[in-house]
């Protein structure tokens, strides 16, 4: 399948059979992707990245690690990760509230909008927006406490090879934000690309 990309700012879902793969590429190496993935059989199984931090015993997932679901299953695999980054499992994705709490005008995209936007043009509804896991997205822990926000060292062309463990949708958010610099230090959401694997 084709390479898709996936508009700065913008989200897209992607259904996968058990068993298929979707390859995310940072093409420009400075985006940070929010990402969600529902059970097909039942989208009130979710990713839950409180599940998996308690299941992996770590903060950040890596190469080789599964992503549970929020009934402790098996919903994804990383199965390869050419950045070698920490991939954040700690913060909330962007919304509304966020922008307004930073003075933003009403109008800003966020990924929980994306999130919502993507179920919709599935036709799949979910009760709640979980917290995603933020791929590439830099957030060192400071001192055992503190969190900080910080450019992504990832590089143009790295990639995730993200394989479905049960029917699934996937959900990507090229995330909006452009006040702080976790898109990198000129603030700038870029596009990013993903195709489908066998």
């Amino acid at each position: 399948m084709a390479s898709i990309e996936i508009p700065a700012g913008e989200g897209a879902a992607v259904r996968l059979r058990a068993g298929a793969a979707v390859k995310l590429v940072n093409t420009h190496g400075t985006q940070v992707v929010d990402t969600w993935c529902l059970a097909l059989a039942d989208p009130s199984e979710y990713l839950s990245v409180e599940h998996t931090r308690r299941m992996l015993g770590r903060l950040f997932p890596r190469a080789g690690d599964a992503l549970f679901s929020n009934r402790r299953s098996k919903l994804l695999l990383i199965e390869r990760d050419t950045s070698g980054c920490r991939h954040d499992m700690l913060f909330a994705c962007c919304d509304p509230w966020l922008y307004r709490h930073y003075g933003v005008a009403p109008g800003h995209r966020s990924c929980y909008e994306n999130f919502l936007e993507a179920l919709a043009r599935e036709r799949v509804t979910t009760p709640h927006v979980p917290d995603p896991v933020n791929f590439w997205m830099n957030v060192p822990v400071i001192d055992n406490e503190r969190l900080s926000l910080e450019p992504p060292v990832s590089r143009p062309g790295d990639s995730l090879l993200l394989r479905a463990l049960v029917d699934a949708l996937v959900v990507f958010s090229a995330c909006p934000m452009d006040i702080t610099p976790v898109n990198g230090a000129d603030r700038t959401p870029r596009p990013v690309h993903y195709e489908i694997m066998t």
